[in-house]
């Protein structure tokens, strides 16, 4: 599974998903919402990569924002990740 997520600064989301792609766009509350999640301090000290190497199917996550690219399968606690994570992925197509 390789899916990905794009939030622009114009408010559109644009997802990528088994080779189809789509384009939303989010209410000025949503975008709010996420850029607050995004401008979270806790987030500058989040490691490059959080992943466990012993875990066997575990979704991995690579996220890039403020010019830098963060790694994880979430199986360390970083509740500043997993809330931007959490929120990202309900622009995700369900099907």
């Amino acid at each position: 599974m390789n899916r990905q997520l794009v939030l622009r600064g114009d408010g559109t989301v644009r997802t990528t998903d088994r080779g189809r792609s789509a384009v939303r766009r989010t209410t000025p509350a949503q975008f709010t919402s996420l850029r607050t999640l995004l401008g979270d301090p806790a987030l500058a000290d989040v490691p490059a990569f959080s992943l466990d190497g012993g875990a066997a199917d575990r979704f991995r996550y690579t996220l890039q924002f403020d010019d830098r690219a963060v790694t994880t399968d979430r199986s360390s606690d970083v509740p500043a990740l997993d809330a931007l994570i959490d929120a990202l992925e309900k622009w995700l197509p369900t099907d």
